[in-house]
């Protein structure tokens, strides 16, 4: 993402008025994005090849919204770990740090272990685990 480490687009300027200021923003970074993608198909005269786009928490909204912006640019994106829904009109941003809702997230999950563990053990219980999650032979 620019404005951060050397990657100042106004020098100094950068963080001094709202019209430079602007520029800082997702538009702009998908739209950078796009610009990379084009010049290094074209440097690397692979104009053809196709191009995944992924990324983390926030790199993953801008993985998922460059495939849905951009579609002829990237075949398909790979969004991890990505708050789609934290915008405040949604879910509002202190939910991401509630205590009570993470510690029983975490709770359920622990307690997870042990069902799983219990279903091993019994006759045809890996053959129903991995029924259930489809997982590979």
């Amino acid at each position: 993402h620019r404005f951060y480490g050397e990657s100042l687009p106004f020098r100094k300027e950068s963080y001094k008025s709202a019209h430079t200021l602007g520029y800082l923003n997702s538009q702009q970074a998908l739209a950078n994005f796009v610009v990379l993608i084009r010049s290094l198909k074209q440097n690397l005269s692979s104009e053809a090849s196709p191009v995944v786009v992924f990324g983390g928490s926030y790199g993953g909204i801008l993985a998922a919204w460059s495939r849905l912006k951009y579609p002829h640019i990237a075949i398909e994106a790979l969004a991890s770990s990505t708050p789609i829904l934290q915008f405040d009109d949604i879910t509002p941003w202190t939910s991401f740090y509630d205590a009570d809702v993470s510690l029983n997230c975490y709770e359920v999950i622990k307690g997870s272990w042990s069902e799983l563990e219990a279903l091993s053990t019994q006759k045809e219980g890996l053959a129903e685990l991995s029924r259930s999650f489809k997982t590979c032979k």
